[in-house]
């Protein structure tokens, strides 16, 4: 496997038609792939505003689907993998839908979708009450790909506050974890954001890159942004702010090696102890 990969995170403001949406998307992502990026990553529900109503308006099937079909093309235009963020996908015969993320490989083909394991069912009072079960069924598997320089694991928001999932990644040998997550700039965005990357990223001695939507205060629920890539040693190396832009991060398989030759917590790990057991 190469040892390097540069990465492009995408950081998006949801427009009303999706038309819109994605000739914004390909002007990253061509602008990207004449800076040398291999993988491009887009946010969780880019096609929507985070808010219920337009989900149902705005529901897609995957592959067949505008975003898809559309998505496909820049992946194989471009001769780069492309994690598709996450669109409300449709159930035919259902009122729900699924909360899905598309993984394109260099020649435009699905390789893997994934639909977000944890719902978002809160009430924080202040009027912060978000209910995902009500609109959206939870997946039940993972995801995982292959590049030419690393293994990858996906997850959606929430997914990022739970270490069992990170760490099943890493026990597939997956070196980068992606997360597609739109954390509210009310609430979670500031006080959870930065630290349960940096804890994912150190816990497994892996890279993290989140993807957020753009921060859109004309919006009913307004994304924190901060679109971010963790090394292993835990140190955010691109972040983004609020705004719309798109974020590079280089990541080198060798200094991920190193990180885990001077801290070697698989050698310590007490596996007579303890192991988690998966039910995917």
């Amino acid at each position: 496997m190469a040892s390097g990969l540069r990465i492009a995170l995408l950081q998006l403001l949801a427009r009303e038609k999706t038309a819109n949406i994605l000739q914004k998307a390909e002007q990253y992502i061509s602008e990207a792939a004449n800076n040398g990026a291999k993988l491009a990553i887009l946010p969780e529900l880019f096609t929507t505003e985070c808010h219920p109503p337009i989900f149902v308006q705005k529901k897609e099937s995957i592959p067949e689907g505008e975003t898809s079909e559309f998505i496909s093309h820049l992946a194989k235009k471009h001769s780069m993998h492309i994690i598709a963020g996450s669109i409300a996908e449709e159930i035919k015969g259902s009122e729900k839908m699924k909360n899905t993320s598309a993984v394109f490989n260099p020649k435009g083909e699905l390789i893997g979708k994934y639909t977000k394991m944890h719902s978002f069912d809160v009430d924080m009072g202040e009027n912060f009450s978000i209910h995902e079960s009500d609109w959206f069924e939870h997946g039940n598997n993972t995801l995982t790909f292959e590049t030419d320089e690393c293994k990858i694991g996906v997850g959606i928001c929430i997914d990022l506050r739970f270490p069992e999932v990170s760490r099943y990644y890493t026990e597939q040998g997956c070196l980068l974890h992606v997360y597609l997550g739109a954390f509210s700039q009310e609430k979670t965005g500031p006080a959870h954001w930065d630290v349960l990357l940096r804890a994912r990223a150190i816990d497994n001695q892996v890279y993290v890159a989140a993807c957020s939507p753009a921060a859109d205060h004309t919006h009913h629920y307004v994304a924190w942004g901060h679109s971010a890539v963790v090394d292993p040693w835990g140190k955010i190396i691109s972040q983004a702010d609020g705004k719309e832009t798109l974020i590079y991060a280089d990541l080198d398989m060798n200094y991920l090696n190193r990180v885990r030759q001077q801290l070697p917590v698989e050698k310590i790990r007490r596996k007579d102890l303890y192991h988690l057991t998966y039910k995917w």
